[in-house]
């Protein structure tokens, strides 16, 4: 603690022994400052004089180098973070003092006692505290509320009376979108700081909670900067989720017990762990292993099977991502991989944010404080890596690569190939006997596979299938193999041994296998199923169902799922290398395949638009059993991932057709909680059109991402989309797509409040419509106008429109719409006073929502019903409603609705004299509304919490609350208050 200083010795005695020295204590000191020379110079001999801890007079002097003390570095980092905060560099201030916090491990001076380590140790502690506090306050600044809030939690249990530790946590709970928690945080504070110590929270956190109570919008989160957090709007909440990721484990796993060992160990070694990582304030070092090495080396095997030996450790769960960095085809990008695992963590689609940096953000916000472990597999860049990698400790990383990944900071684990006595091994498990009556041959095998267990299982099986023939002969065999193919062309290193396995497998396949081998590498997506096999081989789907057996037998492909077969890259390369001249018979039955079965799971959910989708001939192939509602939602989920894929994949190879057809297919089920899917569907397919100059489908191609945007709340991009879709359709004379976009115009405009401008276009559609005798879109549009009167508190008007509507809707089968419009016309009744009536309509929408699976529809009718009962007094009543809603909104991450039941819930709470309780939902709902500009929301809570004026145990009634609102009618988030957009 004073390096560069003589240290008198009686100095030092009496620090240690505090006044009462015994007679050893100058002796003692000596031995000691031997002990530490020996430390610090292990090389000195024994005489020779002490460099850097020399004798000095009557004391010792230190000399160090610059920057080898951990309090020199300290004050370098605390300086050097108040600097970059002053100049509002708060990304890297906030990496400056992570590395000033992460020279602590446990507490200060751990083990030294004495009256003189006590008082450094308080210094330091209050040192590391503040720096703790600057921490937080520079992730508070940077949106990284979620972050903060995990961590403070335990730094008020550890710390219970720093009350700026408590001020930060209320404003994280309150830009968390929970300002109950953040005032029942403040009332804790009172307690504790009145019982323990006598005396009231200070003046910083009584305006605090002022603020809270009030929803100052100075406590709104910050504006979006990289790195830390997303946009204003907070990271949502998603429902807890356990994802279990992890493939299947790998059979026969052989050797790699010392690579096992090193990853457990490294898996042990977690403390030390985090503290390099906040020394070097990278974010990329909560990796703990980057797992490299050559193709077919296995990596990945390596990678799963520690997984499953480990995942009792990962609470939280696993994730794991095929990055196909190596894949032929295009590699999974950053953006799709977190939405992936946005998804899988539980966030709700409509949540999930455009931008890589802020689904990053997000993704690191709901990781926070959670065990997981996260497998990023075939990386091929640290690009492609750096924003998976979670901003917590508490997460563990494994990446696999044939690349070195230089710049990832990462415990490298290099994996060479099998050790001979292991290659043997494995192929002694699988072949059997053989091996053990032929050990050169067998040990020759090893070699001829280069010892990669991918060639050797390929090998293995080939040898098991033709068991008369000696190890011997097919040793012979693969090496008259290896001369016949052109050594040159593989440049002499590992992949000749692997393409020498593959050729000799592969020509002892039957012709039939041989083709679909070929063929199945052409499959654009990362898995398919026997009916896709089938319609790249022309064949029954039984008859392709046996080849993928057959071939899966000889791990030419592997099982990625129940009826599922994915394609090592290796062995998709190769097969792209033998396939035959001019696939695009084969990729053209493919891509007719998947449009004609996307076509006929959408003729069965939505069976009303079957007329408006584009007509699909049956494929020459057959199709999947989709002829039951749910046979066909569980195929449209099951092939999502691919469906992309093949859009993508039609749009930049020559069948642009495909991929505008299979957007306007796929627009209804795609906006139903699918955005970001829908989003990258649509851009292709709007891309696609204007290279094939195909002017309509570039309209309908906007319309749909008109629609996606509006379901995703950016309203004025929507309006965009929309306004472009319009002049395109006017410009070629499109009457149906012009209604079409005006009715979708008139739901964003009527959103945004512009009521004037939403009524005249919906009057516009409804007159186009009736013109050219679409029933369907007359009703979307009389639903549509019907919302713009009924936003506008006219409640007559309104529900004649909805009726009507729901006329049409039920005429032509559409059971969803209809409940939309029941739903609609149920809460008109109730703001009417017509209670049963209401009542009768809300439960009937209740049942089809019910019925068809829409969890959206079913919340907000819930809601609806709570309204009508608290509206009679029904107050117990309502809140179950209401609570039985905002459960249902929280699981399916609609915010909007999650502020309105919790309104609703205050108006339950407040009508039964419990005002406390009422005004803490209705200041939850309050942050909700204004996160989102919810203008209506927001005006019913600050009624309720309004109430107060009244009196803390006053009865004010909804009506009451509803009365300091006049003439601004409801507004409603969520498809059954706003039409439906028909597309």
């Amino acid at each position: 603690m004073h390096a560069h200083r003589t240290v008198p010795r009686h100095e030092l005695i009496e620090g240690i022994w505090d006044g009462d020295p015994p007679a050893s204590a100058v002796n003692s000191v000596q031995v000691y400052v031997s002990g530490l020379r020996r430390a610090l110079e292990p090389q000195r001999t024994r005489r020779a004089p002490g460099q850097v801890l020399p004798a000095s007079g009557a004391g010792y002097l230190l000399r160090l180098e610059p920057g080898k003390r951990d309090t020199e570095v300290l004050d370098h980092h605390l300086k050097d973070a108040r600097r970059l905060t002053a100049a509002r560099e708060l990304a890297a201030a906030a990496r400056a003092l992570e590395a000033a916090l992460g020279l602590w491990q446990g507490a200060s001076l751990a083990g030294i006692a004495g009256p003189w380590a006590d008082i450094e140790r308080a210094r330091l502690d209050e040192l590391r505290q503040a720096a703790t506090e600057e921490r937080i306050d520079v992730l508070l600044a940077l949106g990284g509320h979620h972050q903060a809030l995990a961590e403070l939690a335990a730094l008020v249990r550890e710390h219970p009376l720093r009350e700026r530790f408590r001020a930060q946590m209320m404003l994280a709970l309150y830009r968390c979108g929970r300002p109950a928690d953040a005032l029942a945080a403040f009332a804790d504070t009172r307690g504790v700081l009145t019982g323990q110590l006598g005396i009231g929270p200070s003046p910083e956190l009584r305006r605090l909670h002022q603020q809270v109570l009030a929803t100052d919008p100075a406590l709104d989160p910050p504006p979006e900067r990289s790195g830390l957090a997303g946009p204003g709007a907070a990271p949502p909440r998603p429902p807890a989720q356990v994802p279990r990721e992890l493939p299947g484990d790998v059979t026969t796993f052989i050797g790699r017990a010392a690579e096992l060992a090193e990853l457990d160990r490294l898996l042990a070694a977690d403390g030390e762990r985090g503290r390099e990582a906040l020394v070097s304030a990278d974010p990329a070092a909560v990796v703990i292993s980057a797992v490299a090495g050559s193709a077919g080396v296995g990596k990945t095997a390596l990678a799963v099977h520690w997984g499953h030996r480990v995942r009792d450790a990962f609470p939280g769960g696993q994730l794991y991502v095929n990055l196909r960095g190596y894949d032929p085809g295009e590699p999974v990008t950053a953006a799709d991989a977190l939405a992936r695992f946005l998804r899988s963590l539980g966030m709700a689609e409509a949540d999930i944010p455009a931008g890589v940096d802020e689904r990053a953000a997000c993704y690191r916000g709901v990781l926070a404080g959670r065990r997981m472990l996260i497998v990023l597999d075939n990386a091929a860049t640290v690009e492609q890596v750096r924003a998976l990698l979670p901003g917590t400790p508490s997460c563990v990383v494994v990446v696999t690569s044939r690349d070195s990944l230089t710049g990832l900071l990462a415990r490298r684990l290099d994996l060479d190939l099998l050790p001979a006595a292991d290659a043997v091994t494995l192929l002694r498990e699988l072949v059997g006997a053989r091996v053990d009556a032929a050990p050169a041959a067998a040990a020759m095998l090893a070699e001829q596979c280069a010892r990669l267990p991918l060639a050797l299982r390929v090998a293995a099986e080939l040898a098991a299938a033709r068991p008369a023939l000696s190890l011997g002969e097919l040793v012979s065999e693969l090496a008259d193999e290896k001369r016949r193919l052109d050594l040159l062309e593989a440049d002499g290193d590992l992949r000749t041994a692997v393409r020498t396995v593959f050729s000799w497998s592969y020509r002892h396949l039957p012709a039939a296998a041989a083709r679909a081998f070929r063929l199945i590498g052409l499959h654009p997506g990362p898995d398919l199923d026997a009916l896709a096999a089938a319609a790249l081989t022309g064949s029954t789907a039984d008859k392709a169902e046996g080849l993928l057996r057959l071939l899966a037998r000889g791990h030419l492909v592997q099982p990625a799922g129940p009826g599922r077969f994915g394609m090592h890259d290796l062995l998709r390369a190769y097969a792209r290398q033998l396939a035959d001249p001019g696939p695009e018979a084969a990729l053209t039955r493919l891509f007719d395949y998947y449009l004609a079965a996307a076509a006929a799971a959408m003729d069965t959910v939505v069976p009303a638009e079957r007329d408006c989708r584009p007509h699909i001939p049956p494929p020459a192939t057959p199709l999947p059993p989709v002829a039951d509602p749910a046979a066909a939602r569980a195929w449209l989920d099951a092939e999502r991932a691919v469906l992309v894929r093949a859009a993508e994949y039609t749009a930049t190879h020559g069948w642009p057709g495909h991929t505008t057809r299979l957007s306007a297919i796929l627009w209804r089920y795609l906006g139903t909680g699918h955005y970001t899917d829908a989003v990258t569907i649509h851009t292709h397919a709007r891309h696609a059109a204007r290279q094939a100059g195909d002017r309509a489908a570039e309209a309908y191609a906007l319309n749909y991402l008109g629609i996606a945007g509006y379901r995703l709340g950016r309203y004025p991009q929507a309006t965009g989309y929309l306004t472009q879709a319009l002049a395109v359709f006017r410009e070629t004379g499109e009457r149906l797509g012009e209604g079409l976009v005006l009715t979708n115009l008139a739901s964003a405009d009527c959103r945004q409040g512009r009521y004037r401008q939403a009524a005249d276009q919906g009057r516009q559609a409804l007159a186009l419509f009736r013109e050219i005798g679409d029933r369907l879109g007359e009703a979307h549009a009389l639903n549509g106008i019907g919302l713009v009167e009924w936003r506008q508190g006219r409640y007559p008007q309104a529900s004649g429109h909805f009726r009507r509507a729901m006329v049409l809707f039920r005429a032509a089968g559409d059971r969803s719409n209809e409940a939309h419009a029941l739903g609609n016309l149920g809460m008109v009744d109730g703001r009417l006073g017509r209670y049963p009536q209401a009542t009768y309509c809300l439960r009937q929408a209740l049942s089809l929502f019910r019925e068809t699976g829409y969890r959206t529809g079913e919340a907000t009718t819930l809601t609806d019903l709570g309204s009508v009962a608290c509206r009679q007094g029904h107050y117990h009543e309502a809140g179950r409603y209401h609570e039985q809603a905002l459960t249902l909104f929280r699981e399916i991450g609609e915010r909007a609705g999650e502020a309105e039941a919790l309104n609703g819930l205050g108006d339950a709470l407040l009508a039964t004299g419990q005002a406390a309780q009422a005004r803490a939902h209705y200041a939850a709902a309050l942050v909700l509304a204004s996160q989102i500009g919810d203008k209506h929301e927001q005006a019913r809570a600050r009624a309720g919490l309004d109430s107060r004026a009244h009196g803390a145990d006053s009865q004010v009634s909804p009506a009451m609350a509803e009365r300091a609102i006049p003439r601004l009618p409801r507004r409603r988030r969520g498809t059954v208050r706003y039409a439906t957009p028909p597309g």
